[in-house]
């Protein structure tokens, strides 16, 4: 043995050298709990994927989830398949322009054929053209309609407010009747009134057509 070695045997003889610190049962408990931890994310994941699950294979739940196209007093909804329609229903009483209860929006400002009250607001009948009005301050879902699939379906703006764009049949739902059969339409907002435009037009003849309204 060197001489150097012989030193640093005696060195060492007499180092204070603390105890090594029990470092496997903390490391042990770190990497259980972590493991306990993706074990709870996993399976909150897990259920919720079940729940989405369950609940798409309810018809019910499955039109409430997909449920997102929605402008005041309107909403429409993606189903599966459309229920039976009819096409033809009244639109209520005959009155002149001037007895309906707000001031009704004209598109160009013309006059329409005939305006009839019902359904909680003003149908204005023009050549190739229904329009519907109702005031929706109260948050009262007067229209709701039912489309298959998102196909056709987009939101607009009409001068900066929201609308929503059908571009295909779908069902027409009005209190107290049965749903009807509808074509390409527009849904939007002006002031408290919500306008509802029917017509065999694009979305862009459409836009147009509702921002002339005054």
């Amino acid at each position: 043995m060197t001489d150097l070695e012989l030193e640093l045997r005696d060195l060492a003889a007499h180092l204070d050298v603390p105890p090594a610190p029990a470092l496997l049962g903390p490391v042990l408990a770190r990497v259980t709990r972590r493991r306990r931890r993706r074990r709870v994310v996993a399976l909150a994941a897990a259920c919720a994927v079940a729940a989405l699950a369950v609940a798409f294979a309810v018809p019910s739940s499955r039109a409430s989830l997909l449920q997102f196209f929605h402008v005041r007093g309107a909403a429409v909804t993606l189903v599966d398949r459309l229920p039976p329609l009819t096409s033809h229903r009244s639109l209520g009483q005959p009155i002149a322009l001037d007895q309906a209860g707000f001031r009704l929006l004209l598109p160009s400002g013309r006059h329409p054929d005939t305006v009839y009250a019902g359904d909680g607001g003003y149908w204005l009948r023009y050549p190739g053209l229904l329009l519907f009005e109702f005031e929706s301050g109260g948050g009262t879902e007067i229209l709701k309609k039912a489309t298959v699939g998102a196909a056709g379906v987009e939101y607009v703006q009409v001068h900066g407010k929201p609308g929503v764009w059908i571009g295909a049949r779908h069902a027409l739902y009005l209190p107290g009747g049965p749903p009807v059969a509808a074509g390409r339409t527009l849904i939007w907002q002006h002031g408290p009134v919500t306008l509802r435009l029917e017509a065999a037009v694009g979305v862009e003849r459409a836009l147009a057509v509702a921002r002339s309204v005054r």
